[in-house]
């Protein structure tokens, strides 16, 4: 979908770090995730690529125990939006089309929260490189 047929605030609000509140189908919980947008150009791509965060930190370093520097730890003096400790598992990536968020932005089930600090962005970004897991064509869209 061209950038121009995207809704303005969509537009206007997506970038390489832009942090969305939502519920994902592919989550066991349907409680609203944050997710952080990882494209080093998501305006220009057909595909947008995010990290969800967790708070169930031991989960995710039991399950990435042979591959700890895809796991990026972070809590609320790193993201003030935040009020735990979080974790991001860099080897798993959620997949949307611009049109898909948009219609969520339409039916206003998403919300905006402040970006992803550069320096914490550049963590998960190399955590995302670091997997052995992610697709060469995904870390084509990061890198």
């Amino acid at each position: 979908m061209a950038p121009g047929n995207l809704p303005l605030g969509l537009r206007l609000g997506l970038r390489t770090g832009t942090v969305f509140y939502f519920e994902a189908r592919e989550l066991s919980s349907a409680e609203p995730h944050f997710f952080v947008v990882v494209n080093r150009d998501p305006l220009g791509n057909d595909l947008l690529l995010m990290n969800v965060f967790t708070s169930q930190i031991d989960k995710v370093r039991l399950r990435n125990r042979e591959r700890p520097e895809t796991v990026v730890e972070f809590g609320p003096s790193d993201y003030p939006p935040l009020t735990l400790p979080t974790a991001i598992d860099a080897n798993v990536i959620f997949r949307r089309t611009p049109r898909e968020l948009a219609d969520l932005m339409e039916r206003k089930v998403v919300g905006y929260h402040p970006d992803l600090p550069p320096a914490l962005l550049d963590r998960v970004r190399a955590a995302i490189l670091a997997s052995p897991i992610v697709e060469d064509e995904d870390k084509d869209l990061i890198r």
